[in-house]
C-alpha cells in the first residue's frame, strides 16, 4: 500500500515556462494523491457511513436494496452514494461467495464540450466522477472499490451472509458493525435474567460472581455507547463477557433445566475462547458460537418473566 505513495511528484514553476495540458494535470494528480494517502492512513479504508444493503428476490429476480452513505477505497479515494438505488443482480453461473463492491468510476463530461485552440474539434472539458456497484467472486481484489457486503451463490439461489466488511472513518461518524447488535443483545438479555432471578426464591443472595457479572454487564454497554465500534473491541468485549457469565452461570443453584443446558453451551464457548494474540479471523469464527447463544438465552428471558409476573 506505501509504494503506491511512495513518491509524489508536483508541479515546479518558475518565470519563462510555458505550461501543457501534462503540467496542470501533474498538478491535480499531485494534490489528488497527496489527499488520497491522507485519507488512507489517517482514515482507514471501508464503509465510514451509510451503504447498507438488503438482498430481496423479486418474483424470479435478485435486486440489491443500496442505501447513500460514504466509502473509501483501498487507494484512498472516498466513493459517495447520493441517493439509495435497487441494482438488480445475475445469479453467477458458478456456485461460490461473491462480493458486492462500489466502485470509483470517471469519465468525461458529455455537456462540457469546448472548441480546441485552432482546429474544428471540441472536447469535454471536465471529468465526472460517480461511482458503480458490481458483485465479483469474493477471491479477486479490488483496490479501487468498497466491499459492501458478502453473497452466497448456490443451486442458482443468492443469500446474503453477514459477516463483516472492512469499516473506516472517525469512531463517531464511523458504519456500525453487524457484530455490535449481538453484544448488545447478549447484554440486555442477561440483565433481565439476573433482574427476574433475583426475584425468585432460589437466588437472593449476591456472591462475588454475581456483582462481577453484573458490573460487567454495565461498563460493557458504556463502552457501547458510542457509535463506530471497532470489530477488534467487540471481539474482545464478547469474551470478557463470557468469562464473567461462566462463574455467574456456573455458581447458580439450580434452578430450570433450560437455566442448566444454557449453563454447558456458555461452558463450551468459554472453553474456546481465542486468546489475546490471535487474529480476528479466529475471533470471527468463535464469536459465531457466541452469537448461538442468544437464541438460548431469550427462551430463558421469555419463561422467567412469565414467572416471575405469574408470582406477583
Amino acid at each position: 500500500m506505501m509504494s503506491d505513495f511512495a513518491v509524489l511528484h508536483r508541479l515546479n514553476p518558475f518565470e519563462g515556462l510555458c505550461l501543457t495540458s501534462r503540467d496542470l494535470l501533474d498538478e491535480q494528480t499531485y494534490h489528488r494523491k497527496s489527499l488520497h494517502r491522507h485519507t488512507l492512513y489517517l482514515h482507514g479504508h471501508g464503509l465510514v457511513q451509510g451503504l447498507q444493503v438488503e438482498l430481496e428476490k423479486r418474483k424470479s429476480k435478485y435486486v440489491a436494496i443500496i442505501q447513500a452513505g460514504y466509502g473509501i477505497t483501498r487507494q484512498g479515494q472516498g466513493v459517495a452514494l447520493t441517493e439509495p438505488v435497487a441494482v438488480p443482480l445475475e445469479v453467477p453461473k458458478k456456485d461460490g461467495e461473491y462480493l458486492l463492491w462500489l466502485f470509483h468510476v470517471e469519465g468525461p463530461d458529455d455537456e462540457t464540450h469546448r472548441p480546441v485552440f485552432d482546429t474544428t474539434d471540441t472536447q469535454e472539458t471536465r471529468v465526472r466522477e460517480f461511482c458503480a456497484p458490481r458483485l465479483h467472486s469474493a477471491e479477486e481484489d479490488h483496490p479501487d472499490a468498497v466491499a459492501l457486503t458478502r453473497i452466497n451463490v448456490r443451486l442458482g439461489r443468492m443469500v446474503q451472509v453477514l459477516l463483516p466488511v472492512p469499516r473506516a472513518g472517525r469512531q463517531v461518524r464511523a458504519a456500525e458493525s453487524y457484530l455490535k447488535p449481538r453484544v448488545v443483545e447478549f447484554l440486555h438479555l442477561n440483565k433481565k435474567v439476573m433482574g427476574n432471578l433475583f426475584r425468585t426464591a432460589l437466588v437472593k443472595d449476591l456472591d462475588l460472581a454475581v456483582l462481577n457479572f453484573s458490573s460487567a454487564l454495565v461498563s460493557s454497554e458504556f463502552l457501547l455507547i458510542e457509535e463506530g465500534t471497532s470489530d477488534r473491541v467487540l471481539y474482545r468485549t464478547a469474551g470478557s463477557i463470557i468469562g464473567y457469565a461462566h462463574d455467574y452461570y456456573n455458581g447458580l443453584p439450580t434452578t430450570t433445566d433450560r437455566v442448566n443446558k444454557f449453563t454447558q453451551f456458555v461452558r463450551r464457548v468459554h472453553a474456546e475462547l481465542p486468546g489475546d494474540e490471535q487474529g480476528d479471523e479466529v475471533w470471527l469464527k468463535w464469536f459465531d458460537k457466541f452469537e448461538r447463544l442468544l437464541q438460548p438465552l431469550k427462551k430463558i428471558s421469555d419463561e422467567l418473566e412469565k414467572t416471575v409476573e405469574a408470582q406477583r
